[in-house]
Formats: C-alpha cells, structure tokens, sequence
C-alpha cells in the first residue's frame, strides 16, 4: 500500500505574563500574550486555516479567532483561567481541527515574569496527498513504519 503515510508536525504553544506596574481601572494586575506557532524552521501557516482562541466569559468578545500569523492575543487581567485554543487545518477530510487546553498561569508579585512553552507534536496518519504536502512544507516529517508504530 504506497498510500500508507504517517507525517508528524510540531506546534508550540505558549505565554507570557508579567506584573503591570500599576493595577487598571478595572483591577487587572498582569499584561500577557497568548500564542500557538511552529518551531523555528516550521511555518504552520501552510496547514493551519485559523486558531481560536477561547478567553474566559469574562473577556469581551471571548472567541478570538486568528486567521492568519501571528497567531495570538494579547490581554491584561487579574487570574489565570484555562483557555481552550482551537487549531483549524486546511484540510478537506477530517481531521480537520485539534483543541488544546491551555493553563494560562500568572506569575506571583515578586516572581519573575512567565515564558511558557508547550510543545504539541500532531501525527497525521493517510494524509490526503494535498494535506500532507502542506505538512511537509510547514516542517512535517514522515515517519517510517517503525516510528509511527511506536507512537501508539
């Protein structure tokens, strides 16, 4: 079966987070920024039609959709919540989306300021030959038989 194919792709995911100097109007004590990227040599914008990212109910207008790079948003508030972020492919069979959910954590007055990174690796298994192209452009790896097989 020539068609069996496994390719794997990275995605990061992270934050940063520090202290305001001066608390807002609204009580936010900390600024941070939110993100899903590829690692260095990877540009997911080849296989990724959007990110969602989903703030807490709190936030005005709480769905954040991203449609292009970079793929982020940037806020201020008082807590740390879990985020939901969606990651849509372009792909036409599915899968079409993964969700990932994401603790954006703040750092404690005194603490230095957060850096998070969270690596995700997405194994595709029988991409079509069009997804799997993107894949490979965006720094995607096909993995042998042996690989994918101890992935499970």
């Amino acid at each position: 079966m020539e068609n069996q194919c496994t390719v794997q792709v990275k995605l990061e995911l992270g934050h940063r987070a520090q202290l305001r100097k001066k608390v807002t109007s609204e009580g936010f004590t900390h600024d941070w920024m939110v993100f899903v990227r590829g690692p260095e040599t990877g540009d997911i914008q080849h296989f990724v039609e959007k990110v969602v990212f989903r703030l807490h109910e709190s936030f005005p207008k709480p769905k954040r959709v991203c449609k292009e790079p970079p793929y982020k948003v940037e806020e201020s508030s008082y807590a740390g919540f879990l985020m939901p972020i969606e990651v849509y492919f372009k792909n036409k069979e599915e899968p079409k989306k993964v969700c990932f959910n994401y603790d954006l954590f703040l750092n404690l007055e005194g603490n230095p300021p957060v850096n998070h990174l969270r690596c995700e690796k997405l194994t595709f298994n029988n991409p079509t030959k069009e997804f799997r192209r993107k894949l490979i452009k965006a720094g995607g790896v096909r993995l042998t038989d042996t690989q994918a097989g101890s992935l499970h």
